[in-house]
């Protein structure tokens, strides 16, 4: 019979945070805020910009930096016991992860090969714009509609509000995404609005377009990629235990992983960068477990992941110049984003049916 004492014991094993995890957290946050503002201040570069990847001594060195500060954590995290015992991805996560893949492959082999191609489907209003609207679109419905199940079985408030903040964020961003359906119905943006726009059109993200992006290309990389392997890592955490359910799991960075290597224009900021070495990084940890667990199809899918990430970076920093718009490579990056967001939404609401049977 196993004993009050011990079952108190497991429970407090990875309860509080692992000194090396938290030690290299703060040392790569207070690393790259100080860095960007030495940038700022004898620089005069400011931290959300776009601009052409630069190759000078200086840009190699800051690199090196992002790089190491990226390796300290994922190794910190990434030796953690924990995430050997995370079920395995089912067979519908693995096409999921598969269908992404195969949609990074494409986008690489495009961009090699026909850049004006690459260019016009990256332009307002055509497919892949739309695609990830709706795709957004549906990830807020399915929020709105655990909010919704949520409040007929008497589920606690906090949660609730959790569910319609993430439900109304999507749908915000969706809106955001098409100028509220400006160029669809075909109203015109408003002069005050119109002058401080950066594209005259109605809405607010481009009314700061560099610190917007930039605010949802980190926000989105730390909410798809980052959080995944650290609530695998320490599921016992306090934070995690309590708002697990609310976090992304490793399938969901699995489909957003594409959206790391998307970074041309922003690939001198600190934080893009970072996190695409992050993300290389997370997914061989992933493949690494899948591999201890004996699921060699799912170490191979997350191995292949990380590699295509790498090397579609390298592509777009080689490829980038002769892009025809700086920006081109943006619009894909939200793409991605779009497809982890509804995945997520999609995994949340899953398991709130299956709790729901279960109960």
């Amino acid at each position: 019979m196993t004993s009050h004492t011990h079952i108190a014991h497991d429970r407090a094993l990875g309860a509080t945070l692992p000194i090396p995890i938290w030690t290299a957290a703060i040392f790569a946050g207070a690393m790259l805020v100080a860095l960007s503002l030495y940038e700022y201040v004898a620089l005069d570069w400011h931290p959300a910009r776009e601009e052409p990847a630069l190759y000078t001594v200086y840009h190699w060195m800051r690199m090196a930096i992002t790089l190491a500060l990226a390796a300290m954590l994922a190794r910190a995290v990434g030796a953690q016991p924990e995430l050997d015992d995370t079920p395995s991805l089912t067979d519908r996560e693995r096409q999921m992860g598969t269908v992404s893949l195969a949609m990074a492959i494409g986008v690489i082999a495009l961009l090699a090969a026909n850049r004006p191609l690459f260019h016009a489907m990256a332009a307002e209003d055509l497919a892949l714009e739309w695609a990830s609207a709706l795709l957004i679109f549906a990830g807020g419905a399915l929020f709105l509609a655990a909010a919704a199940n949520g409040w007929k079985t008497g589920r606690n408030r906090f949660d609730l509000l959790v569910m319609l903040g993430f439900g109304g964020l999507f749908l915000l961003i969706a809106m955001e995404e098409i100028s509220w359906g400006q160029r669809v119905i075909g109203f015109a943006t408003p002069e005050a609005m119109a002058e401080a726009n950066w594209q005259n059109e109605f809405n607010f993200h481009n009314l700061q377009t560099d610190i917007s992006e930039l605010g949802y290309y980190a926000g989105a990389g730390i909410l798809l990629i980052v959080l995944p392997l650290v609530r695998d890592a320490m599921p016992n955490w306090a934070p995690i235990r309590r708002f697990a359910a609310f976090i992304p799991d490793r399938m969901t960075a699995l489909v957003s992983a594409p959206m790391l290597f998307l970074s041309y224009g922003h690939w001198n900021l600190l934080p893009i960068q970072w996190l695409a070495f992050f993300g290389i990084m997370t997914m061989v940890i992933f493949a690494r477990s899948a591999w201890r667990r004996g699921k060699r199809d799912e170490a191979t899918l997350f191995a292949t992941m990380g590699a295509a990430v790498a090397i579609g970076q390298l592509a777009v920093l080689t490829f980038g110049p002769s892009m025809i718009e700086i920006f081109d490579a943006t619009e894909y990056r939200e793409f991605f984003i779009a497809l982890g967001l509804a995945c997520f939404a999609w995994q949340f609401h899953r398991a709130q049916k299956t709790a729901a049977a279960d109960a």
